[in-house]
């Protein structure tokens, strides 16, 4: 820099370098200084054309990077985009895991607060020494057994000396409908005293609910339908507790069972019930044989026995004149014509109570016609399920029913049995079935007819984790599948020929 300003003032004259020295000195000086300081940068001096050459050259550079930055910028947002909605759908999905963390430890916690029959251990098959123990306990028995003193006598006596017929007739609701405890008892009294038929059926599959294993029931139409537990059945109900309505003129019906003993299951004489002014039916079985068949008007229905030319197994009904137009059924029963022993009508209606039969008067009109020489009832779990349950209305409605009944058959005895311990809503041991089986057994006593207590047989509430361990209840810790019902038909058996042999 010193060698670049002495070159500078070299080029000045000679005689004014003198005059300039001598004048500008002081004003040189600071000159210098403020060069020096301007041209003097982090240790370096640039000239002032290589100055701003260079920062022309920097502003380019700077540009350049500049429109990189821009240019990397679309990228980026997409990039970040990207990212966003990859963080927004890994929110979603953290909460569609939480809410189904949250939902499983809610059930969880939700099991883990029910009572323990829930969280027991998987069903086991119950022993047969056990099984054998509940049958013939001493508890298993009916209570106020003199008052059957007259079924005793006529099923040792009618059936066994005079080959004459001993009827008895179940009510219920579900329990009773799927005829799976009654099958127990109907096939037990018959293997003892005889097998006087099927007894009462209904086609229950054209009804759209569940029927029997062993019956069957097909049709050509639809059929309007109603049961006595319906509020406001479009249709009356009869025998059975069911009613159907056909309106086409040619309308066909077939109903039959299944044989689980061949020619034992067979039937060659039939019951019809029917609604008022049924007029002429066409019978037809085994494909070849036909019968006309009208019927007797009645109050309000019809009613007719009819004795057929062979054994069969299945009968179809149809309407004979074609401008028949209505038609009303209530049920048949297959029977045997010279036959001796049991016939066991088995009559259940899903959702049944007390006061459903009782409001029903068509169904205690036309029951009259099978002839019981024993009645029992089985009702009472779907009163216990209800929200409110007045004991002394509960009381007045078994009181109403055996009243009817008696006035129908003065001669019958009746047997009345209890639910067993349930569920309320499927959530914890329903108090109400105790509540129903104590009035159950106020009535009985008072009535003196016999109870037969299946409840306290099997020790209460207690008896609920015992059923559940050997696997007998259904998910609704209400109905029982086959083998529970199976049980209790074997021990009700048990207690009946207890107090018959």
């Amino acid at each position: 820099m010193l060698t670049q300003f002495k070159e500078t003032v070299a080029f000045i004259p000679c005689n004014q370098q003198k005059k300039f020295t001598m004048r500008a000195r002081p004003q040189f000086l600071v000159f210098v200084f403020l060069l020096l300081a301007i041209i003097t940068q982090n240790g370096q001096t640039h000239p002032a054309g290589k100055k701003h050459a260079a920062k022309h050259v920097q502003k380019k550079h700077s540009a350049a990077p500049a429109h990189k930055t821009h240019a990397a910028a679309f990228p980026n947002k997409r990039h970040t985009a990207v990212a966003a909605h990859k963080r927004h759908s890994a929110v979603r999905d953290d909460r569609r895991h939480t809410a189904v963390s949250l939902h499983n430890r809610q059930a969880r916690t939700a099991d883990a607060k029910r009572p323990s029959y829930r969280t027991m251990q998987p069903p086991r098959i119950m022993p047969d020494t056990l099984r054998r123990t509940l049958i013939n306990s001493e508890n298993n028995r009916l209570t106020n057994p003199g008052q059957l003193a007259r079924l005793k006598e006529k099923l040792q006596r009618d059936v066994l000396s005079r080959k004459k017929v001993v009827r008895i007739v179940h009510i219920g609701d579900s329990h009773v409908q799927a005829d799976m405890m009654t099958r127990v008892l109907r096939l037990g009294l018959q293997y003892r005293y005889g097998n006087a038929g099927r007894g009462i059926v209904f086609p229950l599959q054209l009804a759209k609910t569940n029927a029997p294993a062993d019956i069957f029931s097909s049709s050509n139409q639809a059929w309007l339908y109603g049961h006595l537990s319906m509020e406001n059945s479009p249709v009356k109900c009869g025998v059975c507790g069911y009613g159907l309505q056909g309106d086409a003129a040619n309308w066909e019906l077939e109903i039959g069972s299944m044989p689980e003993r061949g020619d034992e299951d067979t039937f060659d004489m039939v019951r019809l019930f029917t609604g008022k002014n049924s007029g002429c039916i066409n019978i037809s079985y085994n494909g070849t044989e036909k019968k006309e068949v009208c019927m007797e008007p009645g109050k309000s229905f019809d009613t007719a026995e009819v004795t057929l030319s062979m054994k069969t197994n299945t009968i179809s009904l149809s309407g004979k004149s074609p401008d028949f137009t209505a038609f009303t059924f209530y049920g048949i029963s297959f029977e045997k014509k010279k036959a001796s022993g049991v016939l066991y009508h088995s009559i259940g209606v899903n959702g049944a109570e007390f006061a459903s039969y009782n409001s029903d008067p068509l169904f205690f009109e036309q029951i009259g016609a099978l002839k019981a020489d024993c009645y029992i009832i089985s009702l009472g779990t779907n009163e216990a399920q209800k929200r409110k349950l007045n004991s002394e209305d509960f009381a007045l409605q078994i009181r109403s029913m055996v009243m009817n009944l008696r006035r129908i058959s003065p001669d019958a005895v009746f047997i009345i049995t209890t639910p067993a311990p349930s569920l309320l809503h499927g959530v914890a041991i329903n108090p109400k079935i105790k509540t129903v089986t104590e009035v159950l057994a106020k009535v009985s006593d008072e009535e003196k007819i016999s109870l037969w207590n299946y409840y306290d047989i099997i020790g209460g509430n207690k008896g609920l984790a015992m059923l559940q361990t050997y696997g007998l209840y259904r998910p609704d810790f209400i109905h029982f599948n086959r083998t529970g019902y199976e049980l209790q038909g074997f021990m009700l058996l048990s207690a009946l020929l207890k107090c018959t042999l």
